[in-house]
């Protein structure tokens, strides 16, 4: 069965619905592993996700990627990085949110969001909320 969609011109299809669908479709899938073809390695585990996904992410990783000898299943070794912050990373490259739940992975989590060349866009408040509560726990 051939289903065939056609806009007229000049109409507006939001997509926004849709993206968080298929975001979170991919999140759901990364949870389960399925389809998962890279094993992220921490010091202390190892964390399953899609090589397109992190590819489309970080520069880093697509340039790990892209000169990986295994074609079909990746390895991404991590070396000074906690399973925990490595999966908070995650989380953040499939739904774009940020969940810490202890105060000093937020520092951790921060800087290798940096090392990995992913994109982190901060609003003011965020910012100076967080640049409060480092400062008040004494975090330089």
């Amino acid at each position: 069965m051939v289903v065939v969609i056609w806009f007229m011109s000049g109409e507006n299809v939001d997509s926004a619905a849709s993206m968080q669908e298929l975001t979170a479709n991919l999140f759901e899938f990364q949870k389960s592993g399925y389809l998962c073809d890279t094993v992220i390695v921490a010091d202390d585990g190892q964390v399953k996700a899609h090589s397109v996904v992190l590819a489309a992410a970080s520069p880093v990783f697509k340039q790990i990627l892209k000169n990986s000898d295994q074609p079909l299943q990746h390895t991404v070794v991590l070396p000074g990085m906690q399973v925990v912050v490595v999966s908070i990373i995650i989380q953040f490259v499939y739904t774009g949110k940020i969940t810490v739940t202890k105060d000093g992975n937020l520092v951790k989590v921060i800087d290798a969001i940096g090392k990995l060349g992913i994109k982190l866009h901060l609003n003011r408040y965020f910012f100076f909320s967080k640049l409060c509560i480092l400062s008040f726990c004494k975090i330089n």
